[in-house]
């Protein structure tokens, strides 16, 4: 075997691992509490004030009622199923949201929104993780 093909071997092998673990296929411990409880459910909508968390590219709220309770950072990628993970969808963004994992900049941007219709005693800061931050 020549010394380039063990640099392009090396490469190829980098390139999966670096694929797998941003894909969420690492390692992470997942919840073992897979869907949240109709009491979270409830808690969570009424802190969203019974409305859909989404916001367009404008700024503007989705109008539609909450029938999703799903996870910011989804379950299937490590996230916790606390209310501090837990955010309010109708239908369509939760099923458009699908699995993805929102990027920083969306959880931040989430997390000073919701400072606006959150219950002032309640943290607005996204824990996806037990044990983050």
């Amino acid at each position: 075997m020549r010394p380039s093909d063990v640099i392009i071997i090396l490469c190829a092998v980098s390139v999966v691992i670096l694929v797998a673990r941003a894909s969420g296929h690492s390692s992470t411990q997942k919840d073992p509490q897979r869907s949240f409880t109709s009491a979270q459910r409830a808690q969570g909508f009424a802190r969203a004030l019974n409305q859909c968390e989404h916001f367009n590219v404008f700024g503007r709220r989705c109008t539609d009622g909450p029938t999703h309770g799903d996870h910011h950072h989804p379950h299937s990628k490590g996230g916790s199923t606390t209310l501090s993970n837990f955010v309010a969808l109708c239908s369509r963004h939760n099923l458009t949201k699908s699995n993805h994992v929102p990027t920083h900049f969306a959880t931040r941007r989430l997390e000073r929104r919701r400072r606006a219709y959150f219950p002032r005693d309640v943290r607005t800061d996204i824990v996806w993780r037990v044990g983050a931050r």
